[in-house]
């Protein structure tokens, strides 16, 4: 693909200036348009060191009112330990109406070599659910040849303006130029789709390379407004399924007859409440993160349980998040990007009381959302987890299940105890009497999104010690394997070997020895 570009592409300054007035003119038109259309744009531009990026991307900017657009450049996108690769992007992710423009993005990882076939997945995966949930993405990739990006380097270096301008990474990226090209071209390869394809730019000449990525944008915005209006699919309630693992879910076979006696559940309490301390100082010494995420029947014990865990935490170890209906700026979204912005750094316990998973519920139950849109839901929510879970974030998913007579009894009781009657809202009442709906929903949920990497935990919570004590062990389970994968490249230490001394303990045997 990069070996056959034309790289002696060119305009004469007069024609790329009468091309560049025009172009500005009818972006900045069509920024209005896609205002009043409610749209979000995302452009990506990459390319070479010294290719011209940050030159092209002012043209744009100058085309755009200000008070409608946001520019971003990462300096160094992927140098914390602990934080999934592609979060700092999907926070960016302008709302409505507004451009988000990329000088520097998730891709400047990827086509320098620094990226698998897994993080290359999960970056098309990323666009696709931009794409779906209504967002434009424009992406385009300024091409030079070796011996241009090597004149404009010394150029820049030798200027006292432009020395800034000189990253280490251009110059190590000159030296190894084929061997990026090779990286570049499977990126582009890897990441080509229908909904968000690149345009490949010559970049030899400024003023063409300015002229072609601004009618590349042109063009991309013009189509997505002249496209065709999908009408969108609503539904009253979920649909009925007839597959027979569906209605055979974990949900209807569940036993509630255990209990534990009130000695032995302290006990147990307090030994995982302990264990659970020190792994969250381990979580934060080591930046591991973690996402808790907590759904169930309403009065099924998603308080008491997570109270539990974070009782015995220090505070700073951990977040809750709880969810309820989208605000609307949250509605001027991709529906993922309210969960987005809240995933942790690296070192940081998350817990979600309810989450994401309102899509497949609350939302597809009550017919908040279309059709399409909650069936999409399944794979877009086992995507994100995915990718969670291979960038080093621990998942623990838990679903507490009560049987319809032990709800109704806590409904009363919460009704007649003025401590506690604003637990219970009409809307209880109210999801009770579409109980076979809701169950029904949760079954098809837990199905389709358990997963080797993010498993669902089914609780039964008729005896809330029983619950608590299953929970806390499966965090502890959770957070002690994942801390125990981190470990274990430090032990490949050979048993002969003594442990290195530490400098204070030999400048103390130093002492005495003097």
């Amino acid at each position: 693909m990069l070996e056959t570009v034309d790289l002696t592409r060119n305009l004469k300054k007069k024609q790329a200036q009468e091309a560049i007035r025009e172009l500005s003119r009818s972006i900045g038109e069509m920024q209005r348009r896609l205002k009043d259309h409610r749209t979000a744009v995302v452009v990506v531009l990459e390319g070479w060191g010294a290719s011209g990026r940050g030159g092209i991307a002012n043209r744009l900017l100058l085309a755009l009112d200000p008070r409608g657009y946001s520019f971003h450049y990462p300096e160094t996108p992927d140098t914390l330990p602990g934080r999934p690769s592609l979060l700092p992007f999907q926070r960016l992710i302008p709302p409505t109406g507004r451009i988000a423009v990329f000088g520097r993005s998730f891709y400047d990882r990827a086509w320098r070599g620094d990226a698998d076939e897994v993080f290359l997945r999960d970056v098309a995966a990323f666009e696709r659910q931009l794409a779906d949930a209504g967002v434009l993405v424009i992406k385009a990739f300024l091409h030079i040849s070796r011996e241009e990006q090597t004149k404009r380097l010394k150029k820049r270096a030798k200027d006292p303006k432009l020395s800034w301008n000189v990253e280490p990474g251009d110059l190590e990226e000159n030296d190894r130029y084929d061997e990026r090209l090779a990286a570049a071209e499977a990126m582009l390869r890897a990441t080509e789709s229908e909904n968000a394809p690149w345009t490949v730019i010559p970049a030899t000449d400024e003023d063409y390379a300015a002229v072609a990525f601004l009618t590349c944008v042109r063009d991309a915005v013009h189509a997505w407004l002249e496209r065709p209006e999908v009408p969108a699919v609503t539904t009253p309630g979920p649909s009925r399924t007839t597959d027979a693992v569906l209605r055979s879910s974990t949900i209807t076979s569940l036993d509630y007859s255990g209990d534990m006696d009130g000695d032995t559940y302290c006990e147990r309490l307090s030994e995982l409440q302990e264990r659970i301390h020190e792994l969250g100082i381990e979580m934060m010494q080591s930046r591991l993160p973690g996402v808790v995420v907590f759904e169930g029947v309403d009065a099924a014990g998603k308080g008491g349980a997570i109270r539990r865990v974070t009782e015995s935490l220090y505070p700073r170890c951990y977040d809750v998040i709880p969810i309820g209906a989208p605000t609307e700026w949250e509605r001027f979204h991709p529906y993922l990007w309210r969960f987005w912005k809240e995933f942790p750094e690296g070192g940081k316990l998350v817990i979600f009381d309810r989450s994401w998973y309102g899509r497949v519920l609350v939302e597809r139950v009550e017919g908040f959302c279309g059709e399409r849109d909650w069936k999409r839901a399944y794979r877009e929510i086992n995507e994100m987890e995915g990718h969670l879970a291979s960038t080093g974030v621990v998942i623990a998913k838990f679903w507490l299940q009560i049987d319809p007579d032990e709800q109704l009894r806590r409904f009363e009781s919460r009704r007649d105890d003025p401590a506690r009657s604003w637990k219970l809202t009409e809307e209880d009442w109210r999801n009770r009497e579409k109980w076979g709906l809701y169950q029904e929903a949760a079954s098809e949920m837990i199905v389709r999104t358990s997963t080797a990497q993010a498993p669902w935990t089914v609780v039964a919570t008729n005896s809330k010690r029983l619950a608590r004590v299953k929970v806390l062990s499966t965090i502890v389970d959770a957070v002690s394997s994942a801390l125990g994968v981190r470990r274990a490249p430090l032990q490949t230490q050979k048993a002969g070997d003594a442990p290195r001394k530490r400098k204070t303990d030999r400048e103390k045997e130093k002492r005495k020895r003097a």
